[in-house]
């Protein structure tokens, strides 16, 4: 196994109008790892591709201790059913564990996708952001 990490943007994909654009990953994670609290930040697309990675690496380990997550999901830009699923699956895993999940300044997409399933209550969102604006008071993260 080649421990050479793959490059993007070197081949070309076809896109569903038959057009052909440079192969990018669709979501990138970067967590922050501390003894009561992980931090993970999620950028770009979470879909049925991609959303069990969430929920995998709350299983890994070395963060299987944490007792605190906050998800920073301010820069997605696409939310689906499985982003959802992935979500209610980690507060599952950390609630058995004693611990608990919280989201951080949700996207809009995010936010709206979690008020329609009825599941925005589930997720520790200070009520200013819940409700689309900024909060007036500041919120340690």
């Amino acid at each position: 196994m080649s421990q050479q990490l793959p490059r993007f943007g070197c081949h070309r994909v076809p896109t569903a109008s038959g057009a052909r654009r440079p192969d990018q990953p669709i979501m990138w994670l970067s967590c922050e790892n501390s003894a009561a609290l992980l931090r993970v930040e999620v950028a770009g697309e979470i879909d049925m591709s991609n959303a069990h990675l969430l929920v995998e690496l709350l299983e890994s380990p070395a963060v299987a201790a944490v007792p605190l997550v906050t998800v920073d999901l301010s820069m997605v830009t696409f939310f689906g059913a499985s982003g959802v699923d992935a979500l209610v699956r980690m507060r599952a895993l950390l609630s058995e564990r004693g611990g608990g999940l919280t989201l951080r300044d949700p996207a809009p997409i995010v936010r709206r996708v979690l008020e329609l399933t009825g599941t925005l209550a589930l997720f520790g969102i200070p009520s200013a952001v819940r409700q689309g604006g900024v909060p007036t008071v500041p919120v340690a993260w």
